[in-house]
């Protein structure tokens, strides 16, 4: 199959990239091939790609997977997809869907095994894209995803710098993070106003695991809900949220040798995991 660049092959059908959508379309194939190749596919797996768009990615995704799953949000591109690029090509399922609103636990099911994921996520999307990935993390192998350079930097940043956040934390949670490579903006049309990283999630179970991971995330929203004050002004004070008393809450971080001083910046994932754990005990306790 020629590579036709993307901004002829939008001409030729008479479209424009979509800002609303996020839409960045990958310009060189070698670069799609690389995407591809850290997936190291068997040719067993079904893929899920994230925003097929052009079809950069699903032409080398075909003959290396059992199934793709092809997710496209925007009809006029699903459709070239469907009747024009990939026609004639059964392993490819083309799906014009937000990404948001698919089933991948079912997919997994119906995959008989956990499945791939690649694509190139649009900011707009990309948190809550993110967090779905993670509460359906069992149904997954593998994820091969470019994002922001910036979401790269929050996602893989260590406690205690400025990109340490709600998504370091649960990140490092549910998934062993690598960085592979940098994209930079001229290897997008139309160029984006930053550089891209390629990211790899695997996803393992840590080691303490949480006991509660909806309450995990609870109490790591609150540490960083104002990320300049100390622990007192949050998980203390918003210890109602958590089903605890202030005093309770202070008992417990004076348990796990967590200073009240300390903003939630600073604290790790498995301090993290034991603050949540030992509050799940507590409400259970008192529960029953």
């Amino acid at each position: 199959m020629s590579f036709v660049s993307p901004k002829t092959l939008l001409n030729r059908l008479g479209l424009r990239p979509k800002k609303t959508l996020g839409q960045h379309f990958l310009l060189h194939p070698h670069q799609a091939r690389r995407i591809v190749a850290a997936l190291h596919l068997t040719g067993e797996e079904t893929v899920v790609e994230i925003g097929a768009g052009l079809g950069a990615l699903t032409v080398f995704l075909a003959p290396a997977a059992r199934r793709v799953i092809a997710l496209e949000r925007d009809p006029d591109l699903a459709r070239f997809l469907r009747e024009d690029l990939l026609a004639g090509t059964p392993e490819v399922e083309v799906i014009c869907q937000d990404v948001l609103e698919f089933d991948f636990i079912q997919a997994g099911r119906e995959a008989g095994r956990p499945l791939a994921v690649a694509g190139n996520l649009p900011y707009q999307i990309t948190s809550p894209l993110l967090f779905t990935l993670m509460q359906d993390s069992p149904a997954i192998a593998q994820a091969v995803l470019m994002v922001q350079q910036e979401v790269g930097a929050r996602l893989l940043a260590p406690p205690g710098t400025k990109d340490y956040g709600i998504l370091s934390v649960l990140g490092r949670h549910y998934f062993r993070l690598s960085r592979l490579f940098s994209l930079s903006p001229g290897n997008f049309f139309p160029p984006p106003q930053v550089d891209s990283a390629v990211l790899r999630l695997v996803p393992e179970t840590p080691t303490p695991a949480a006991l509660d991971p909806a309450l995990l995330h609870r109490v790591v929203k609150i540490a960083f809900g104002h990320r300049r004050k100390t622990l007192t002004n949050t998980l203390v004070s918003q210890a109602a949220d958590l089903g605890l008393t202030p005093e309770a809450m202070r008992a417990l971080l004076a348990e796990l040798n967590i200073e009240l001083k300390r903003r939630g910046e600073t604290l790790s994932l498995a301090e993290f995991v034991a603050v949540s754990n030992r509050v799940a005990v507590q409400i259970s306790g008192s529960q029953g």
